[in-house]
């Protein structure tokens, strides 16, 4: 199962970098996440072998650290190697003892070291959320994905957002929506 999550990680400097990607939970304690060569996620988790791997519902934390530089409210982890948002219903230490070069990228494989709850996650599921997310998958494939299948994600995205979406949710879809009409 691949979880939606914010990583975040701490460069050789002491910069933090948030970073939505999918985290695959294994067997155990173990999880996996797989790092495109070019970010600085993989370079910070290269040079580190940890992470925080923040889980938390607000799609709109996901839409600005993805399309602009943000950096959320948050406190270095007991580790320093990732930042805890404040916003996160539970943050995961990460640590990495194995890594496989892929094609482009890394799969980073390890162990949770701690597990950080900082609230209680929201009674129930928004379809909104969700929809949020896979637009704004679909807009980072840009390049990879037609152009026409990325605007169907995004136009089914902005309808689903309508119907069940609260005004943080709309917000996040009305920034993804300004976000594609900018770069395509």
């Amino acid at each position: 199962m691949i979880i939606e999550s914010i990583v975040s990680t701490v460069s050789k400097d002491g910069t933090v970098n948030f970073a939505p990607m999918g985290a695959r939970m294994l067997e155990g304690n173990r999880l996996a996440i797989i790092v495109f060569h070019s970010t600085h996620t993989c370079q910070n988790l290269s040079d580190n072998k940890a992470c925080v791997i923040n889980l938390l519902y607000n799609p709109k934390l996901f839409v600005l650290t993805t399309l602009t530089d943000h950096v959320p409210p948050h406190k270095l982890s007991e580790s320093s190697k990732g930042g805890i948002m404040d916003e996160a219903d539970e943050a995961l230490e990460f640590a990495v003892d194995r890594v496989e070069e892929m094609e482009g990228k890394s799969r980073f494989e390890g162990h949770i070291t701690s597990r950080i709850r900082i609230k209680e996650p929201s009674a129930g599921y928004c379809r909104a959320g969700a929809a949020v997310i896979e637009a704004l998958i679909a807009i980072t494939r840009k390049g990879v994905l037609p152009d026409a299948e990325i605007e169907e994600m995004i136009n089914r995205g902005h309808a689903i957002v309508s119907k069940t979406g609260s005004e943080t949710d709309m917000e996040a879809m009305r920034i993804i929506e300004d976000h594609w009409t900018k770069s395509g």
